[in-house]
């Protein structure tokens, strides 16, 4: 048996130390394997509206495919500002996510001191789409947007618009509206799109703006009809209704949308994990038939893709708002 020389085996005790504390130190600093506990997804509206019924349909098959629960926590208020800074205070290891609508933009061009940066949190995934439409009632004499704006400089200060909010998409689009075609309609904000609805039937307004899905319910009794919507293309429901770059007012073509958001901060890897799950649900067809049925249009982006959608959204929003001097009452 031949025996090493004394430097030779303390040399290779060294090098068996030295390698048995680099391995040591690479365990320590491989991430955790995410997740390894339930996660909660706060949506800024309460239970069993849209965007609660959406986040609801991740939830379910993210828990499927990650082994941990996802739970939905409805936090309305604020204008979905309560539900948007709550998860931007939170810690940034994914475990709290936010799943809202494009108010998140909206804030940040109507408030002068918004609770919230858009830094704040880190763009996972545009969802879907959330055209916003136009709707009249149906005795008024106008069937598209040129009428429109024929009758509101026939009759100045004689029609209304109705919108789901002051400072809603739909308040902002239809301001955007009268400053471009040089027209003067009255707005009307509602708390919501229900009470809109039932002035718009009534008679007290002429024309209101809301979402797709919610009027989409509402034409079969033949007393509204869409005039135009603000969506990247023709709606897939309703071909015959044109949008609103169609009808010459591309600077308001800006329709309204759904996403997920984490903490700024949290690990690329975990962003990236999100943003494929995400991804890979909304390309099922059973939940773009879902998305579909609810008047909205599915995506599915990138995260790349959905932080340059924001960056558009905030110059595109913010005009509007600078130039007819829209502030939040």
């Amino acid at each position: 048996m031949t025996t090493l020389p004394k430097l030779t085996r303390r040399a290779l005790t060294a090098g068996i130390s030295a390698l048995l504390l680099s391995v040591s130190i690479n365990a320590l600093a491989q991430p955790e394997a995410f997740p390894t506990r339930p996660i909660r997804m706060i949506v800024p509206t309460a239970a069993g509206g849209n965007i609660d019924i959406l986040a609801r349909i991740l939830a379910e098959h993210m828990s499927k495919a990650w082994g941990q629960q996802v739970v939905v926590d409805s936090k309305p208020g604020a204008n979905s500002m309560l539900a948007t800074t709550a998860v931007a205070r939170s810690p940034a290891d994914g475990y709290t996510v936010l799943m809202t609508l494009s108010g998140f933009v909206q804030n940040l061009v109507l408030q002068p001191n918004p609770p919230y940066k858009v830094n704040d949190l880190v763009p996972v995934s545009q969802v879907a789409w959330f055209p916003v439409a136009l709707a009249a009632n149906a005795k008024l004499p106008a069937t598209d947007v040129a009428s429109v704006v024929k009758l509101a400089k026939a009759q100045p200060d004689k029609l209304s618009f109705g919108s789901y909010g002051v400072g809603s998409g739909g308040h902002i689009i239809g301001e955007g509206l009268n400053n471009l075609a040089g027209i003067r309609i009255k707005h009307v904000g509602y708390k919501g799109e229900s009470p809109a609805f039932t002035d718009l039937v009534g008679g007290n307004i002429e024309l209101a703006y809301g979402s797709v899905g919610f009027y989409a319910h509402q034409l079969s009794g033949g007393k509204v009809r869409l005039i135009a919507v603000a969506s990247p293309n023709r709606l897939k429901t309703f071909p015959n209704v044109p949008t609103f770059a169609e009808a010459g007012y591309p600077e308001i073509n800006i329709p309204g949308w759904g996403g997920v958001f984490l903490p700024a901060k949290t690990p690329p890897a975990i962003v990236e994990k999100y943003t494929q799950e995400i991804r890979r649900i909304v390309a099922l067809p059973e939940v773009q038939k879902k998305i579909l049925e609810m008047g909205f249009e599915p995506t599915g982006t990138t995260s790349a893709q959905f932080s340059d959608l924001i960056s558009s959204d905030i110059k595109r929003w913010g005009k509007i708002v600078r130039d007819n001097n829209i502030k939040l009452e």
